[in-house]
């Protein structure tokens, strides 16, 4: 008989670490969804020009825009809100790629083991082994009109789809080795050794029985490589190769106003905050998360 999948072990009180991952990773996320209607609300288009005719922008924050314009006079808070959307969906659309990848060659080395083990842990030992901001920096670079290339013309930004491609096909190869793992531990356990006898496939076994135990280190790792996600995705963007501008997204936003650092700095600088703050909420919800399904792991690591 399969026991049910192991609960998490009760959060201590001292979680910090789960309890302020989670409220910044609320707070972006209620960022992206108030976008639209905010915008809305407010009359602003973060695409749109809306700082006075007379006035060279950027402009500092005022009553009709609480965090200022930038260089070419769009509202910075409508921007902003517009980036969370945007880097919280190539993040997640990027890890959900990763996930998939990363699952199947895990757990078919894991169950099979042997040659065929053998042969995808070197391919994955191979993909650990790349530096992965200069394998993304250098395919992005290599498409330098994602527009024009037949498969990206399929997303509704081929740049952010080119990113999210890069990112997840950069990102599966410490799930596999993760997943390969607890499959490895878990296929000696009596429950699925029930299974086999009672005649269930290995696909049934592994994808009904296995990979439900391993849920936890799992979750861990996709939370941690979310944030990952949207620092890879900023630092493209950042350098050129990422979202195309107008498109609104944190590195760009930050690219556009360093040349404003000295003089008006709130115009990169408040990206760059909106970056921070969703990266560390991310990191933070991964640490916190590993605290509770494993708090002897998390201690050790502390």
């Amino acid at each position: 008989m399969t026991p049910d999948t192991p609960q998490p072990t009760a959060a201590p009180r001292g979680n910090l670490p789960l309890r302020c991952g989670a409220f910044l990773v609320a707070l972006v996320l209620l960022a992206a969804i108030a976008a639209p209607p905010l915008a809305s609300l407010a009359g602003l288009d973060p695409y749109a020009q809306s700082a006075p005719r007379d006035v060279t922008p950027p402009t500092p924050p005022d009553r009709d825009h609480l965090l200022g314009t930038d260089g070419m006079g769009r509202d910075q808070l409508t921007r902003l809100l517009f980036g969370a959307r945007l880097s919280l969906v190539t993040a997640v659309l990027a890890q959900i790629l990763a996930l998939a990848a990363g699952l199947v060659v895990g757990a078919v080395a894991g169950w099979n083991g042997g040659r065929i083990d053998a042969v995808l842990m070197r391919g994955t030992d191979l993909m650990l082994a790349l530096p992965a901001p200069l394998v993304a920096l250098a395919v992005a670079a290599a498409v330098p009109e994602p527009e024009r290339v037949p498969f990206l013309r399929l997303f509704p930004e081929p740049s952010l789809g080119l990113v999210l491609l890069v990112l997840g096909g950069l990102g599966w190869a410490g799930i596999a080795r993760l997943a390969r793992a607890e499959v490895m531990r878990l296929r000696t356990e009596e429950f699925a050794r029930a299974a086999v006898a009672a005649g269930a496939s290995a696909s049934r076994v592994v994808a009904r029985h296995l990979l439900p135990n391993a849920a936890g280190p799992l979750l861990v790792a996709a939370s941690l490589g979310l944030g990952g996600n949207i620092l890879m995705e900023a630092w493209l963007s950042f350098l050129g190769v990422g979202a195309r501008p107008p498109l609104p997204s944190w590195g760009t936003m930050v690219a556009e106003g360093q040349v404003h650092l000295v003089t008006r700095p709130w115009v990169a600088l408040v990206p760059g905050i909106a970056i921070l703050i969703a990266v560390l909420g991310f990191n933070l919800l991964g640490d916190g998360l590993r605290d509770r399904y494993d708090p002897a792991a998390g201690s050790a690591a502390a």
